[in-house]
């Protein structure tokens, strides 16, 4: 017997955020919460970008491969989105994949008071998309040529910009200090481009940051410690993520810098560092939504983001300044939404230490771990559960019953919420993703263990 699982109340919503900058009822955007890939079709009508490229997201190898990024991208993470998106309406891609996606959604979101789910369509493909809500105003996570006329909130041209790496590290902004090569302002062959490149990396002392110009969950960020990780980054980009990007290069998108790189100092010693989530006035004011940590692997994978709700209002003092010049130069630039940034508190490096706060990323979109920010009244406020995290998709030999029934007390008393989950049908296997809360730090890194070990 399933556990029954209470209703999940959050404290805003993303509809609400639009809402509450002039927005009318009913005027609300529709959010398309989907990343794409620039080197393979997720299928034959949801090609993949050309005029937009990106680099975050390895290549597959192989059928199974291939099918698991189509449900990352097409499902789990547009749930994880989708459950903080509240009462607007949503795009969903109908595919099979040996599962049901529609039924996984509807299950997720269904925990939700009705007053804060969001309303959802199923597509078949962009041009079924763009059949079906002729008329709607896409709030897109990242932008896709194909949807290029259809309204969008943001131009998607702006919006790619902001998105870029290049763009913080040359926005004036407290970022470590940048160095750029822009290849696509060069002359000559991709196989001249690519020995320059090289050439370029090797210039650099070490340890230092190297970065393509549209990684995404650190995908496309390597920190470079040894002379062995600096000929692997030079092989990697050498043979495939740059020599792709090039490939894809056009007189139609090189004004966008697809291929930069960025080169940057080693931040050798950090304080404190917060992935913060706000929300972007039309005007420039933000709003503070969340400060929390992130868990990175030692190939610098996002591994999950944990928040400490009764650090909040102490966080938000430290980084108020910060965000909100984030604000005020995305305003500038035409942009008004959710967005987020990495942003440490004091450090050190080899040429200076300070206790300034200093931005060494910019996520101008819905961030991983917005629906942590969203969670203070149902974690902290009513059952006493000060910290809490959002896990990696973690891959289970359960379905999503047999899984609640292993933790039936925790799903029972709001402990444990599912924001994802896919079961393969044929492979008997699920990926799943969960926000777990705990009275304190260390009682919820005790229920994440219990979760991890379930994982294989």
């Amino acid at each position: 017997m399933n556990p029954k699982v209470p209703e999940i109340v959050l404290d805003t919503t993303l509809a609400d955020l639009y809402g509450g900058i002039g927005l009318r009822e009913g005027q609300n955007p529709t959010l398309l919460p989907c990343y794409w890939c620039s080197d393979i079709d997720y299928r034959r009508d949801i090609p993949s970008t050309s005029r937009y490229l990106y680099q975050g997201t390895p290549i597959p190898h192989g059928t199974d491969e291939t099918k698991d990024l189509v449900v990352q991208c097409l499902s789990l993470e547009c749930q994880r989105f989708l459950f903080a998106a509240g009462t607007m309406e949503a795009v969903l891609f109908d595919f099979n994949e040996d599962g049901d996606c529609r039924g996984e959604a509807a299950e997720t979101l269904s925990v939700l008071s009705k007053e804060q789910r969001p309303n959802i369509w199923f597509s078949f493909g962009l041009q079924d998309l763009k059949r079906r809500i002729p008329q709607s105003q896409l709030a897109v996570v990242v932008p896709h040529e194909r949807l290029s006329t259809h309204r969008q909130v943001i131009n998607p041209d702006i919006l790619y910009t902001l998105l870029s790496k290049r763009f913080l590290a040359t926005s004036g902004l407290p970022t470590p200090p940048s160095v750029l090569l822009d290849l696509d302002e060069l002359d000559g062959s991709a196989e001249q481009k690519l020995a320059l490149a090289s050439l370029w990396i090797s210039c650099f002392k070490l340890p230092r940051v190297f970065k393509t110009q549209q990684g995404m969950s650190s995908v496309g960020t390597f920190v470079i410690r040894t002379e062995q990780e600096r000929r692997d980054l030079m092989n990697t980009l050498s043979t495939s993520i740059l020599r792709r990007t090039l490939a894809g290069v056009t007189p139609k998108n090189k004004h966008l810098y697809p291929s930069t790189l960025i080169s940057q100092e080693m931040i050798n010693h950090a304080g404190e560092c917060f992935a913060t989530s706000f929300f972007v006035k039309r005007s420039g004011e933000c709003i503070f939504l969340g400060a929390c940590q992130q868990e990175m692997s030692d190939s610098n994978a996002w591994l999950g983001a944990s928040i400490r709700y009764l650090e909040q209002d102490r966080l938000r003092g430290r980084l108020w300044e910060t965000i909100s010049r984030i604000s005020n130069l995305l305003a500038t630039k035409g942009y008004y939404g959710p967005a987020g940034a990495d942003i440490i508190l004091e450090y050190s490096s080899n040429s200076r230490q300070t206790l300034q706060p200093l931005i060494i990323d910019l996520n101008v979109r819905m961030t991983g771990s917005l629906s942590l920010c969203f969670l203070h009244g149902h974690f902290s406020e009513r059952r006493g559960m000060h910290d809490a995290c959002i896990t990696q998709r973690l891959r289970f030999s359960l379905r999503r019953d047999q899984f609640q029934n292993i933790f039936a007390r925790e799903v029972a008393s709001g402990q444990m919420i599912i924001v994802a989950w896919f079961y393969y049908g044929k492979k008997k296997f699920s990926w799943g993703t969960m926000i777990l809360g705990g009275e304190n730090a260390e009682s919820l890194e005790i229920l994440y263990r219990r979760v991890k070990a379930l994982a294989f």
